[in-house]
């Protein structure tokens, strides 16, 4: 995925220091390639110079994470960075399962999420909204739709 971004040495840093990514590639000052894993993948993002006016081109970026507890500890580090979080809440998809989602904001206003599945679910296809300041457990709870001690 390439953005296009006001202020890319912002940008930069954001991606760099909240979500972890590793700068692999730059075209100096116009072009910046990053990725978790420079070994596994050249780039999953790329953010370059050139983004006019405020518009928003996307309803938002997702990553992939492997455990809700990854989602929880992305999202203490959020709220200890002051990153913006717009909501938190577990999507149900028919063939992927539920997932715990966290939605924030980048710099320049840009929707992200971080997520990850969750194993078990019960048999309603709903969104339901998710506390993050909760437990692990509590969340994973929160969004299977399974009672404490079903899962």
């Amino acid at each position: 995925m390439v953005l296009y971004v006001n202020d890319l040495e912002k940008m930069v840093a954001f991606y760099k220091d909240v979500l972890g990514l590793v700068k692999y590639r730059e075209h100096a000052g116009r072009m910046v390639f990053l990725t978790p894993d420079p070994n596994v993948e050249d780039h999953q993002l790329a953010l370059t110079k050139g983004r006019e006016g405020n518009a928003k081109i996307i309803a938002h970026i997702a990553w992939r994470v492997d455990t809700p507890t990854d989602v929880k500890e992305f999202y203490e580090r959020f709220k200890a960075q002051g990153v913006p979080i717009d909501h938190c809440v577990s999507h149900a998809y028919e063939e992927m399962g539920n997932t715990v989602s966290c939605y924030f904001l980048d710099p320049e206003g840009n929707r992200l999420e971080i997520y990850a599945l969750v194993a078990e679910r019960d048999n309603a296809r709903i969104n339901r909204p998710l506390d993050l300041d909760k437990s692990v457990s509590e969340i994973v709870t929160q969004a299977s739709g399974l009672s404490a001690g079903s899962h």
